[in-house]
């Protein structure tokens, strides 16, 4: 791109250049072939006026002698190559060879004035060569021509350095300072060494637009990330809303088992039946469901816990750790999965994947639910293509309405009711399969057949480069 400005310039320059020069040259060189052209008649036209009469009184004497001097005289010119004397008796006199080409042509009424009467005594007719002068032109117009060309040169140079230097120079560090802004250097601003000092120069308006639009950017941005930041909340406090629900379902029966529990320990020792081995048995199925209990909190612990670093992590453990956080609610709604994942390893945030699998477990679920007089199914495929991974999640809920697939996407957009869902929960799953697993998160409705029964339902599907780099931390978005 910054050749393509000099490029250009200097070829434009050069190109405006030579037309001058060309024109320069022609006008040169017609001037000087109009000027001796004429410097040329002049000096035949001074034979009528300073020879002819002395070549009459010749003619009028009958002085052959002299008339052949004189022609002799006129011929050995440089310009002159033949000399012709027609007299009124028709008596012809010529001295030098005829031309046809590339000659002047004059002819001359030869008189005699005696008594104030003019008598006509012949005719005086002058072949001039122009061979001469054009050899002369010839090697004027080379000289032109090289001198032009020489003052093309410099004039077009010392044109392209301080076109270069004022203006393709700062130009072209604009194009190299636009092509290299990023996220990590939006602080540094554009400076341009502009010589010219006016407060309203072009380039310092144009650099001082560059940097306003930087600004504004980063205040664009600002502003993005804490909106973001609002939504990531508003996600994770949903996230908890929806876990602190599965702790319900999952606590209810261990709970339940610890409550029947101690009413027998009571009931027994009431009347006089409780012995050791019954002591015993009790409270093991107690400590059994404390230590469940104690488990699934750590579960839970586990998901909500930040972590910044990226590690190794397989695939079928992220969601191992997903189903354990879900299943209840999902057993309660006889939903079943129908598993195919292979045995992945990946690189990046696992907490991140499990909140992107909740989110979508959690959305085909309340789908789900809604049908009825049908088997509910939930479809997983993990597997490794073209140095991608893909994980493709599929339901058999009838699929999403075409006229709103393309937006599920968008932040606070839901096909729930109000107060069933908020709108963020895909939106945030996309964030962060796009920006901090560099990968893509798509949706499409599929028609499928599973145990000879025809299905239609929503697939999701993401996307991540194996080969994603080690080095990267996850940024709060």
């Amino acid at each position: 791109m910054q050749n393509k400005i000099s490029y250009k310039l200097i070829f434009l320059i050069f190109l405006i250049s030579l037309v001058v020069t060309s024109i320069s040259v022609y006008i040169q060189i017609k001037k000087q072939y109009e000027n001796q052209l004429n410097s040329f008649e002049k000096s035949l036209n001074s034979i009528e006026k300073n020879q002819v009469p002395i070549l009459s009184q010749s003619l009028w004497n009958i002085d052959d002698l002299a008339v052949n001097i004189f022609l002799k005289n006129l011929v050995n010119n440089e310009k002159v190559i033949y000399a012709e004397i027609i007299e009124n008796d028709e008596k012809t006199i010529s001295v030098g060879k005829i031309k046809k080409i590339n000659i002047i042509k004059k002819e001359f009424e030869i008189e005699k004035v005696i008594d104030s009467k003019i008598h006509k005594i012949g005719e005086l007719i002058v072949i001039a060569d122009l061979a001469p002068m054009y050899k002369e032109l010839k090697s004027n117009v080379i000289s032109i021509i090289f001198t032009e060309i020489i003052k093309m040169l410099l004039i077009s140079l010392s044109i392209i350095f301080f076109m270069k230097k004022l203006l393709t120079n700062p130009l072209e560090k604009m194009a190299l300072y636009a092509n290299q802004l990023s996220l990590e250097n939006l602080h540094k601003p554009l400076k341009i060494n502009n010589t010219t000092k006016a407060k309203f120069n072009e380039l310092n308006i144009l650099t001082e637009s560059i940097n306003t639009m930087r600004v504004n950017l980063i205040k664009q941005i600002n502003q993005s990330e804490e909106k973001n930041n609002i939504l990531a909340q508003q996600s994770k406090l949903a996230a908890m809303g929806e876990m602190i629900g599965n702790i319900a379902h999952q606590w209810r029966q261990p709970l339940s088992l610890i409550t029947t529990t101690a009413s027998g320990i009571k009931l027994n020792y009431e009347i006089g039946a409780l012995d050791k081995e019954k002591v015993d048995n009790y409270t093991s199925k107690i400590i059994n469901s404390a230590y469940y209990l104690s488990d699934t909190i750590d579960d839970f612990k586990d998901f909500f816990k930040p972590n910044k670093n990226k590690k190794y992590f397989k695939i079928s453990n992220a969601f191992e750790r997903t189903f354990t956080l879900l299943n209840s609610q999902f057993i309660n709604n006889n939903i079943s999965f129908i598993k195919n994942i292979e045995d992945i390893e990946i690189y990046g945030f696992e907490n991140e994947l499990i909140q992107v699998l909740i989110n979508i477990l959690n959305n085909a679920k309340d789908e789900l639910i809604n049908k009825k007089d049908q088997k509910l199914f939930i479809f997983i495929d993990v597997f490794f293509k073209d140095n991608n991974v893909c994980i493709c999640i599929k339901d058999n809920a009838g699929g999403i309405e075409d006229s709103v697939i393309n937006r599920i996407f968008e932040p606070y957009f839901t096909t729930k009711h109000q107060s069933q869902g908020t709108g963020i929960g895909l939106y945030m799953s996309e964030e962060i399969v796009s920006k901090h697993m560099k990968g893509k998160l798509s949706v499409q409705n599929v028609d499928f057949e599973y145990e000879h029964i025809n299905y239609k339902g929503a697939e999701f599907k993401i996307v991540i480069n194996k080969n994603e780099k080690k080095d990267q931390k996850l940024e709060d978005i």
